[in-house]
């Protein structure tokens, strides 16, 4: 028993195959907007990460693009099947193709949430990770220098400070008494038994420049201003920045995953869509076809099996030329194909069949776009 019968005439099915195209387009439409999105929304991010995390990096970015390509071939080869079925519903690989070519595009739309999964546990692993490493990264800013022009450069064009707050400068060890001297009272009184110091020093990479004062980020050459200090004056926290750097970094990270999951889900949708109405497609040409008339009315359905009616089992007077003997050569062969027309007419049948393949192929093409 058949759910959600509709009966399409020609002009009908076409105008369903528009719509179809149309939903095809946008599906590809939106895949291209999910990668320009993540694209620009996480670039500059991405690409300091890649001095730290190359691998990371590039799975992420990888999973982006295979996901957008796997729906530029589900385009694709939707439109040239949506166009064979309009010009010729008789193909005897119309059904199997178009359950596959159905099937692939929601394992695709479907791959699309897995990819959004993919890339939420890499960048939660990706911010533990990165936590340490910069860490790191500050208690060797004066050794490795490497690490010096990352941390300045991330914290200039991020508008950031220390890995989660600014205080982590003067949690981390990351002065040795080499670079101080060592007769100051000040310096020795700072000073561990390890050798290096804690003092309240930030690089001046942390600094705003959206404050339009001195910035106090080394009370110990800045010792001219030490009343700033000693009055625990405002300015000293409004001078350099105040968002941690994992923070900055996952800002624009957090919003490129939430557009992708936006995306993959109104994707998904389509896909819905495209399914309910390639089935009505599909089922309403196969149903012209057994009644003897590929221009004729069908009847389409959802779900479930259409009743068997009446074939006729000879073309129509006003079908002529190709159609008229593909339809007659069908019907006769679903007539032949329950029994009542097996025996000695099969051979002939056959032989009209493979004249007629001969001849469409020579006289019919496939476009993409009809």
């Amino acid at each position: 028993m058949a759910w959600a019968v509709f009966t399409f005439s020609k002009e009908g099915r076409a105008r369903l195959a528009g719509v179809l195209r149309a939903l095809l387009i946008a599906q590809l439409i939106v895949s291209l907007c999910m990668v320009i999105f993540c694209y620009n929304s996480s670039l500059r991010v991405m690409l300091l990460l890649k001095q730290i995390h190359k691998v990371t990096v590039y799975l992420l970015y990888g999973l982006i693009l295979l996901q957008a390509y796997c729906m530029k071939l589900h385009y694709t080869s939707g439109l040239r099947l949506l166009t064979i079925l309009l010009r010729c519903p008789y193909w005897s690989r119309a059904t199997s193709s178009t359950k596959v070519w159905m099937l692939s595009g929601t394992l695709v739309a479907a791959n699309g949430l897995l990819v959004y999964a993919a890339c939420r546990s890499t960048l939660k692993a990706l911010m533990k990770e990165l936590s340490s490493s910069l860490r790191i990264g500050i208690s060797q800013y004066l050794t490795e220098p490497s690490w010096k022009q990352l941390m300045d450069t991330m914290q200039v064009e991020l508008s950031c400070c220390g890995v989660e707050k600014p205080s982590d400068w003067h949690e981390i060890p990351w002065i040795n008494m080499d670079f101080l001297n060592k007769n100051s009272k000040l310096v020795m009184k700072l000073a561990g038994a390890d050798g290096k110091i804690l003092p309240p020093v930030s690089p001046y990479s942390c600094c705003t420049p959206r404050v339009l004062a001195p910035c106090y980020h080394d009370p110990l050459q800045q010792w001219s201003w030490r009343d700033a200090w000693s009055e625990g004056s405002p300015l000293l926290a409004a001078s350099v920045h105040t968002r941690g750097c994992v923070e900055a970094i996952r800002a624009p990270l957090t919003r490129a995953l939430l557009a992708l999951q936006c995306f993959n889900l109104l994707v998904l949708f389509f896909q819905i869509v495209i399914l309910v109405l390639t089935q009505l497609l599909r089922t309403s040409a196969r149903d012209a076809v057994l009644q003897g008339d590929c221009n004729g009315e069908g009847r389409g359905n959802i779900i479930g099996t259409l009743p068997p009616i009446e074939r006729i089992l000879r073309p129509r007077p006003s079908s002529s030329g190709a159609e008229a003997a593909v339809c007659s050569v069908t019907s006769a062969c679903a007539y032949a194909c329950s029994g009542a027309g097996a025996g000695a007419g099969a051979g002939s049948l056959q032989r009209r069949r493979r004249r007629l393949r001969t001849n469409l192929r020579t006289r019919t093409s496939y476009p993409y776009l009809s």
